[in-house]
């Protein structure tokens, strides 16, 4: 068996002022996860720094500008030709106003007991509990 290629991707947890995370549903058209709930983030560009790509892909799929805290967790997502690691952070937004790229077709603002009820994706779902 042929060992598959591993993929780095980063992710945000954003959280309001209420301790509420950001999540936005991935469009139904999507090529990996249509339909889910999921974290801001995406994979860095060639030569780029993890926390550039963090920033870059958050302000691409939300309109905000994000202060990185600190590692939240980590989670991981086999498809039929890659692995990806995903390395998610903890941030801080300069707004709570979402501006939703095309990629997404809803977003809102989730306490942790309510994240367990939605259908998320399935790399993250080990960060907000059983």
């Amino acid at each position: 068996m042929q060992e598959k290629p591993w993929h780095l991707a980063v992710s945000a947890v954003i959280r309001s002022r209420e301790g509420k995370a950001l999540l936005l549903r991935r469009a139904p058209d999507d090529e990996i996860n249509p339909g889910k709930w999921d974290l801001p983030g995406g994979k860095p560009d060639p030569g780029e720094t993890f926390d550039r790509a963090l920033r870059r892909e958050v302000a691409e799929e939300t309109g905000m500008h994000v202060l990185i805290r600190h590692v939240a967790g980590a989670g991981e997502l086999e498809l039929t030709d890659k692995r990806i690691a995903y390395l998610i952070m903890e941030c801080d937004a300069d707004t709570e106003d979402v501006r939703l790229s095309p990629e997404h077709d809803e977003y809102g603002w989730f306490a942790p007991g309510e994240i367990r009820c939605l259908d998320l994706a399935e790399q993250f779902a080990g960060l907000f509990g059983p």
